[in-house]
């Protein structure tokens, strides 16, 4: 487990060695052993939905609140988690190339209104080992995505989530953004589906104190 704490912000990502995330027992009794805020956790459908933590349901990829001491969290296994702050409101989202496209990012970004925004990226597969077909490379960029988040090698085409990403939040006026620079792929650490942890997942949970 990784704790890192900015200002008021809490933000924990755990390694495979604190066990799957995705198994509800373990992840409860994780919490409680590291004396943690329990998160809520969104029913993750790889949309581009943000939705405000208390809202009757849940099935989205992106949470909103603005309580202090309420955690959010994220469940990953390559795509990236990010997370949001002005440092009294706070967003953590599941994104993945899918919800990237879609606007998860801006969709996050218009919760909090006209303010300066600190983003986190978390562990996630990296344009070091994420590998693509052509034919995604080509779909995507008719989508708008430019050729400059891709790198051609003589056998093989890699993507960047990274890059995309920060190009969106530097284009909505974030400045501030912490890339913390570890790809699940090639990182021992932390589970990946595209190692095989098909079951397996990652939490990434933050939460602001009062």
């Amino acid at each position: 487990m990784k704790h890192i704490n900015i200002r008021n912000l809490n933000i924990v990502f755990t390694e495979k060695s604190d066990g799957n995330m995705r198994d509800a027992i373990l992840r409860k009794n994780f919490i409680k052993k590291h004396k943690l805020p329990f998160p809520v956790l969104p029913k993750q459908i790889h949309s581009s939905l943000v939705l405000n933590a208390d809202s009757h349901s849940l099935e989205c990829d992106g949470l909103f609140t603005q309580e202090q001491n309420k955690a959010l969290g994220v469940l990953t296994a390559d795509c990236m988690p990010v997370v949001l702050t002005d440092f009294s409101s706070l967003s953590v989202i599941h994104a993945g190339w899918r919800g990237l496209i879609g606007g998860i990012i801006e969709n996050a970004l218009r919760m909090f209104g006209k303010k300066e925004i600190f983003a986190f990226i978390g562990p996630s597969a990296r344009k070091c080992c994420y590998e693509v077909q052509e034919g995604f490379a080509e779909n995507l960029k008719k989508t708008g995505v430019s050729e400059r988040f891709f790198s051609r090698f003589s056998d093989r085409i890699t993507f960047s989530l990274q890059e995309l990403a920060e190009e969106k939040l530097k284009i909505c006026g974030i400045k501030e953004i912490y890339d913390i620079s570890l790809c699940t792929i090639c990182s021992q650490n932390f589970f990946s589906y595209r190692n095989g942890n098909f079951e397996e997942r990652i939490l990434t949970m933050a939460w602001l104190e009062d």
